[in-house]
Formats: structure tokens, C-alpha cells, sequence
């Protein structure tokens, strides 16, 4: 395990125990999705937005309808995008207080991910290497 740690940067037995417990906590997540609402700041336009789903409900005011349509469809997209970040935010922050912040496989996933895929060439190398020593011993015993 030391030279696993050691090649790539990680403890695998950490990162084992995490992913456990990752899946042990997934089932007491609750369904519902995480729900916000955001308005533009002339409350004109509103948006309920559904992790989950998406987009549930917009609304615009009828003084929304007196904007110039570059500016209205400005104001939708932003306040759009604001729920959406904010309904992200809430997963993330439900899944850290569930599954623990501190759990390596949130904070530590972009560097596994990074070491795994520079240890892939090398072990690929190795088993082709493995693969031609097993086929000349194969073709040394046939008789």
C-alpha cells in the first residue's frame, strides 16, 4: 500500500474508507431536492429554481413587459443563473454535512482523478510488457 501511496500522492486506504462511507450515507439522504427563489433587484422578475428539475416557476411583472427585450432577456438569464447557483450551493452544502466535509473524495477527486490518468501509461506499458513475457513462456512450454 506504501508504494501505491507514494506513486500516486494518496492514501488508498483513507480514500477506501471515505467512498464506505459515502455509500453507507447515501441512503439517508433525503430525496427533495434543494429549492431557492431569486428576484431581480427591481423584484420584477422572479424565478423558482428545483435542483433537481430545474427551472419551476417564473414570473414577470407587468412592469417587466415596459423593459426593452435585450435588457429583459438580461435580467432573466442573471436571475436565472443566480437560483441556479444557489440551489447548487444548498446540494453541496447537504452533501457535506451529510457525507462530512472533510470526506476525500470531494476534496481530493480532481488530484486522484490527475494521478490516475498519469499512472495509466505507465501501467499500461507494464502489462503489455507482463502480457509478452506470459506468450514467449507459453511458446518455451508447448511442446
Amino acid at each position: 500500500m506504501k508504494d501505491f501511496e507514494q506513486a500516486l500522492g494518496i492514501d488508498p486506504e483513507r480514500l477506501a474508507a471515505d467512498a464506505d462511507r459515502l455509500f453507507a450515507r447515501l441512503n439517508d439522504l433525503p430525496g427533495d431536492a434543494v429549492t431557492v427563489r431569486a428576484e431581480s433587484a427591481d423584484g420584477w422578475v422572479s424565478v423558482v429554481y428545483d435542483s433537481a428539475a430545474g427551472v419551476r416557476d417564473l414570473r414577470l411583472n407587468p412592469r417587466a413587459m415596459r423593459m426593452d427585450s435585450d435588457r429583459l432577456a438580461e435580467t432573466i438569464l442573471d436571475v436565472l443563473r443566480q437560483a441556479r447557483e444557489q440551489a447548487e450551493a444548498g446540494e453541496r452544502r447537504r452533501a457535506e454535512e451529510r457525507l462530512g466535509a472533510g470526506n476525500a473524495l470531494f476534496g481530493e477527486r480532481q488530484f486522484v482523478g490527475e494521478r490516475l490518468r498519469e499512472a495509466t501509461g505507465p501501467l499500461q506499458d507494464n502489462l503489455e510488457r507482463a502480457n509478452a513475457t506470459i506468450d514467449r513462456l507459453r511458446n518455451l512450454l508447448r511442446p
